[in-house]
């Protein structure tokens, strides 16, 4: 019987290298919760709650967006990649979370992949906005809630985002 190291590769795999890679593996999980916990006790503190962030690159989406928000008194903070996504969500509680899938460091794919897997965050509405068909299909398998197509009818934006922010208030 072989064991192989994942279903592409379909070479065997040495078992002490196996039983290597596990035990890093579990040692990296360790690690990630430990951080975690500790953002979270660090978060639980000095949280800026804001009604939608917002994590696109495009700088004339995020101005039309944020004249749109702040027009009708939503919060808006936005950030222009994954990283920094990360890095905001760490400090802020957005209520819905807005996301450029074609982002400039990673896939805003992955913002969602991650999120879902963080105590603080398993329920926010995470948002998807795209041009394509094909990725609005892979948003929903990373665990985006929903996606608006680009371009996008700014006054219908405004009222979608409007809903879903009062809903979430209340």
């Amino acid at each position: 019987m072989h064991t192989y190291l994942n279903e592409q590769q379909r070479q065997p795999a040495d078992r002490d290298s196996g039983v290597r890679r596990v035990a890093g593996a579990v040692t990296m999980r360790q690690m990630e919760l430990e951080s975690s916990r500790d953002a979270r006790r660090q978060g639980r503190r000095t949280a800026k709650h804001v009604d939608v962030c917002l994590v696109e690159d495009d700088e004339s989406i995020v101005s039309m967006v944020r004249t749109l928000l702040e027009s009708a008194g939503i919060d808006l903070l936005s950030v222009d990649s994954c990283e920094g996504a990360l890095l905001a969500l760490r400090e802020t509680r957005p209520r819905l979370l807005l996301v450029d899938l074609g982002l400039p460091d990673r896939s805003g794919l992955e913002i969602a992949r991650v999120v879902r897997g963080w105590y603080d965050y398993p329920h926010i509405p995470i948002i998807a906005l795209t041009a394509s068909a094909e990725r609005a299909g892979a948003a929903w398998r990373a665990g985006f809630s929903g996606f608006v197509a680009k371009p996008f009818v700014p006054k219908t934006f405004q009222t979608m985002v409007k809903s879903w922010v009062s809903a979430l208030t209340q």
